[in-house]
């Protein structure tokens, strides 16, 4: 070996290397770092290539290319058996195969595995987009209603209830649909279909928690996603699991609300409150009944096309999404979003699991960004509902919060001024940030809303000061009788 290292030879130099390079004389020790030189460099090019693949404007000779010389080295270590030595290690691999596998990590068994996945996962990606592309200009599947689901002012659910009464079906089959999520997912049209229909008979009528307001945040969760995807500095962060999991808990994330609080479920101590030990009842109701729905139904809905990641894994970001709707969560959603867009250093290092809940959880209040008009009737909706609560806990002897006591509560205007300055605008501002200038008309709506509110309670003030000093002129003081004698 040393003799044909030294001369050249071309047969044994072609044995162990790339052909033409003549194979050099190591020893153990030096072979090891070789390897793992070359694990490392395999990791990179792992991660370059899975980065490319799900760029949305990737050079598609340079992927095609890649591909073959995948090929041509995974025939290679099949031949030469290098394969079976292929182990991984180090912290930048570990990081990725912690993301193909949705947040836990998961061993290879050699580089063999790791090109097929790759392999895999682009040609998938590759037959979305070639889908995608064709079926842009053709009728949305199911679609009864247009929805217009990429312009926020031209989207409203309560005209979608009124046209079909399916407004959650509409808008989720609708994005399914445009988006061609059928690709990704192993559930047929006709069982998502199943599913949701499932899903939004299990929504109760109540005046605010109900299958509209299901659709309104399905559809307030998509549109932010999708213009966070079409920003330049949000390229290749999203990919199509990431949006079925966020429209899978959107769509499900208030199933099953019985129209009353978590508080109120605990203080009556409620059987759901009981079962989940008084912590997000209604949340963890609202997750337990989606996924017993889903297991009913026998849709295979998050059982998808790609390696990675496993069921479980969406599963659990789904449950996490909904939990984060909770507002007893509110500061802790808001916090890890606010440190994400501080300390990253680019959007794309922001922590995907955080932003999804923050996405929910901003999506779930959106409607103080809607037009006027629609967002006055979402805070009489809530209004009743929570008045009605009110009345429950006042017939069971209990003593109902501010918000929900007819005779103690404040005026509609001054508690949505309340509402969206200390709850909606703090959640806004970081998503707002990471939009740029497509949050412009949404934080325009949002500030034109608080004005108008503003506005009303100012209006309110001046009839209650109006109709106070008239009550003082119809009640004249009574004058004292004059103690002097004349």
């Amino acid at each position: 070996r040393a003799s044909s290292a030294a001369g050249g030879s071309t047969k044994s130099g072609r044995r162990g290397g790339a052909e033409g390079v003549a194979e050099p004389d190591v020893g153990q020790e030096e072979l090891d770092g070789m390897i793992e030189d070359f694990k490392q460099l395999v990791t990179l090019t792992m991660s370059r290539y899975h980065a490319l693949a799900a760029h949305p404007h990737a050079d598609e000779d340079c992927l095609d290319k890649a591909d073959a010389t995948m090929r041509r080295l995974q025939q290679r270590l099949r031949r030469d058996g290098l394969k079976k030595g292929c182990s991984w290690h180090g912290d930048e691999a570990d990081m990725w195969l912690s993301m193909l596998a949705g947040g836990q990590k998961k061993r290879f068994k050699g580089l063999r595995e790791v090109v097929r996945q790759v392999q895999v996962e682009t040609r998938i990606i590759k037959q979305w987009r070639r889908r995608s592309s064709s079926l842009s200009s053709q009728q949305p599947l199911h679609q009864q209603v247009k929805v217009d689901l990429d312009s926020w002012e031209g989207f409203d659910a309560f005209h979608i209830e009124g046209a079909c009464q399916h407004p959650l079906t509409q808008v989720f089959m609708s994005i399914w649909s445009s988006r061609s999520l059928d690709l990704f997912s192993r559930a047929t049209d006709d069982g998502v279909l199943k599913f949701l229909r499932a899903v939004e008979g299990a929504y109760l009528d109540n005046p605010y928690h109900n299958r509209i307001h299901a659709a309104d945040v399905t559809h307030a969760a998509y549109y932010f996603w999708s213009q966070l995807s079409a920003q330049p500095h949000m390229e290749g962060y999203f990919g199509e699991v990431d949006l079925l999991a966020l429209l899978v808990a959107a769509a499900v994330h208030d199933v099953g609300h019985p129209g009353r609080t978590n508080e109120f479920l605990v203080k009556t101590q409620n059987p759901l409150a009981l079962q989940y030990s008084d912590r997000s009842v209604l949340e963890n109701h609202h997750a337990a009944t989606a996924f017993m729905l889903l297991k009913e139904s026998g849709v295979p809905l998050l059982d998808h096309r790609l390696v990675s990641p496993p069921q479980d894994a969406i599963k659990a970001r789904i449950v996490d999404m909904i939990l984060a709707t909770d507002m007893t969560h509110h500061r802790r959603v808001l916090e890890q979003m606010n440190t994400e867009v501080k300390v990253q250093a680019t959007t794309q290092d922001i922590n995907k699991l955080v932003l999804e809940q923050h996405l929910l959880h901003m999506a779930d209040v959106a409607h103080a960004l809607r037009p006027a008009a629609q967002h006055r009737a979402w805070s009489d909706a809530v209004r009743m509902e929570f008045f009605a609560q009110g009345d429950e806990e006042k017939s069971m002897g209990h003593q109902p919060g501010p918000l929900f006591d007819r005779s103690k509560s404040p005026t509609l205007p001054k508690g949505q001024m309340g509402f969206l300055n200390f709850v909606v605008a703090p959640t806004w501002k970081p998503l707002e940030q990471i939009l740029g200038p497509a949050s412009k008309a949404l934080d325009a709506h949002l500030w034109e809303n608080m004005a108008m509110w503003e506005e009303m309670a100012k209006k309110e003030e001046e009839v209650a000061a109006a109709e106070q000093g008239q009550r003082s002129i119809m009640t004249p003081s009574r004058s004292r009788r004059s103690t002097v004698e004349f």
